[in-house]
């Protein structure tokens, strides 16, 4: 018999994972871009297993977002550890810093910063830079009741990966310094201020050859409870076409959790 032991810290999360695909913050899902000031969001989760099987998760995200007039700045964070039988399975991080200024109700610049580290993927540093150009499509309210949107994003970024060496055969490289493009496609559906559903995809293209992309498409459901307090779930797949020779080229994560948003 297993015994199970589940703490709290400030939300509960059960997570699954295929091929340990690695978990990211969405952001369209956790601020509401027209509101002024300043917005935080923590999400914090925890599993110890004991008994015939010993394994411990900690995962946390920490994000913060300022609106001022027609400047939006967002400094977001997350990880997540995993080990089994005190060996380590997964450790990853993240952060990011990005900055949009809005053109008018439809269209806004950005730019950004990442820094992002992942045991599983292999990467002990993977650091990116970009800007680019949103613009939104559809727009569509009923009443009070219902919002639909659609939004489409194109940018250039640079992208240096430092991958962990002692795990590649010999002769494979470990460090590339690509430029790729950026297309990102955001949908949205809200329904009575309660359900948000949000379906995100990006596609990042290496611009010397066609033949090496990378795909994300994640889908994200918030159901609001309170004020302060939502049900989340997140399905993430995420695609490679030209992974380490150590890894498949496809990952599907699965979260479900509480949010807290202040």
């Amino acid at each position: 018999m297993i015994y199970k032991k589940i703490f709290y810290l400030m939300v509960f999360c059960f997570t699954t994972s295929i091929f340990f695909g690695q978990s990211i913050v969405n952001t369209e899902k956790l601020f509401n871009k027209n509101k002024e000031g300043l917005q935080v969001s923590s999400e914090f989760n925890g599993t110890s297993i004991s008994g015939n099987a010993s394994v411990f998760i900690l995962g946390y995200s920490l994000n913060f977002s300022y609106k001022r007039n027609k400047s939006f700045l967002r400094l977001l964070s997350g990880g997540q550890y995993i080990s089994q039988n005190k060996n380590e399975v997964s450790n990853s991080a993240f952060s990011q810093l990005r900055y949009d200024y809005q053109i008018n109700h439809k269209s806004r610049y950005f730019m950004f910063t990442q820094l992002q580290s992942n045991a599983i993927l292999l990467f002990n540093r993977r650091l990116l830079a970009g800007l680019g150009y949103r613009k939104n499509l559809i727009n569509i309210e009923r009443d009070s009741s219902s919002k639909i949107n659609f939004d489409l994003s194109l940018g250039i970024m640079q992208e240096e990966e430092v991958l962990n060496r002692s795990r590649l055969p010999l002769n494979e490289k470990y460090y590339t310094n690509y430029t790729r493009s950026i297309l990102s496609i955001v949908g949205s559906w809200k329904y009575k201020k309660k359900l948000t559903l949000i379906n995100t995809t990006y596609f990042q293209q290496y611009l010397f050859s066609f033949a090496d992309f990378r795909l994300l498409n994640e889908t994200n459901m918030l159901y609001k409870l309170n004020k302060n307090l939502s049900l989340s779930l997140d399905i993430e797949y995420r695609y490679d076409s030209d992974p380490p020779s150590q890894l498949t080229n496809k990952d599907l994560n699965t979260n479900l959790g509480l949010v807290i948003v202040f």
